[in-house]
């Protein structure tokens, strides 16, 4: 695939400034070209007296500490919560899109029993089409260690890595039902192929999050798309997500 001028303009901006630093001057006008739609200072996680808040905020904290993660804390909040409140629905928990293993230790800390089915090329975004040209997304963007995020997971139980492009590697997974997916995959492409590979196998109650849905055309697309002839509305939450709950 050819990369247009714009996703050429992306990936030398990127390389001069790397997203995570951008990520924090999101609200300045100037970046509106390399940020796509995303404007919105989202700020921190309001706790109103809550000690499972405080508490959350604390984890967290130390979670960022260890490993870089590029969702806010009320995103990290409402990965914790769809974990926490599927609890009672039956099935494993996946996440496709791991990147450095920050999100994966969010659910790990609330999942209990349930085995985590962690799917990521590792390599990076394998595609991106003219819909998903948003800062910062070009091939081969968000890559990470496979091995570095491994070890920093190693302690948690009941976590199976799959390494690839998904679905190529679902097939250990085909015959599983999941009470919670958490995707962070970017584009509109691999969104529809995992909500394809998903929906179908979510048990009732169960819990679909995505990252990006406000800020990227490619993933409101896809799941606009998909869920426009299904009974599950989208719904679009604080951030920059999205969340469907089976019915």
């Amino acid at each position: 695939m050819n990369l247009s001028p714009k996703k050429n303009l992306i990936y030398l901006f990127d390389s001069v400034v790397p997203s995570r630093y951008v990520h924090k001057c999101r609200r300045f006008f100037f970046f509106d070209p390399f940020y796509g739609n995303d404007l919105a200072h989202r700020g921190r996680l309001s706790h109103y007296g809550s000690d499972e808040r405080k508490a959350f905020a604390r984890e967290l904290k130390k979670i960022r500490s260890e490993t870089e993660l590029l969702i806010e804390d009320i995103e990290a909040y409402h990965i914790y919560m769809a974990v926490k409140r599927t609890q009672k629905v039956p099935g494993d928990i996946a996440e496709v899109g791991v990147y450095m293993g920050g999100s994966a230790k969010i659910i790990c800390s609330v999942k209990g029993d349930r085995h985590l089915h962690l799917f990521d090329t590792f390599e990076g975004l394998p595609q991106v089409d003219d819909i998903d040209a948003v800062w910062p997304f070009y091939e081969g963007k968000f890559a990470a260690s496979y091995d570095k995020v491994r070890d920093y997971l190693r302690h948690q139980e009941n976590v199976t890595f799959y390494k690839g492009i998904f679905p190529d590697t679902s097939g250990p997974v085909e015959d599983k039902k999941f009470s919670m997916v958490n995707l962070d995959v970017d584009c509109y492409e691999s969104t529809k192929k995992c909500l394809e590979f998903f929906y179908s196998r979510m048990s009732k109650g169960g819990i679909i999050l995505s990252h990006d849905y406000t800020t990227t055309p490619g993933v409101r697309k896809a799941f606009d798309d998909f869920f426009e002839d299904k009974d599950e509305p989208v719904l679009e939450t604080a951030g920059s997500q999205c969340l469907v709950v089976k019915v």
